[in-house]
């Protein structure tokens, strides 16, 4: 007895499907680790937006956060960002404005 062959639309409806769940899941741990990371009172201010490619795109309120994180504060927030048991299998971040803020 054989199986009828699968559809091309169906199998590409699963493998979508399962890119989200996973880009899904990659985005909240991220948001954990992030207030770990820069704690509560940081993470209020900004979020982790996107994970692509090894890099994190964090969106951030103010103009003068944003230069905070990304300049004085990233190497130190990528450090902890890829230590520990929750570690995020990101090499870079990218820091940007939230839309609407200054």
């Amino acid at each position: 007895m054989s199986e009828e062959p699968e559809r091309l639309g169906d199998v590409l409806d699963r493998a979508v499907m399962r890119s989200a769940r996973r880009k899904r899941s990659m985005i909240e741990q991220a948001r954990r680790k992030w207030v770990e990371v820069v704690g509560e009172e940081t993470a209020t201010h900004s979020w982790p937006r996107s994970v692509r490619s090894g890099v994190l795109t964090v969106e951030v309120e103010s103009s003068a956060l944003l230069a905070e994180l990304a300049g004085y504060r990233q190497t130190e927030i990528l450090h902890d960002l890829i230590a520990g048991k929750e570690a995020l299998g990101v090499r870079d971040l990218k820091f940007v404005l939230a839309e609407g803020q200054t």
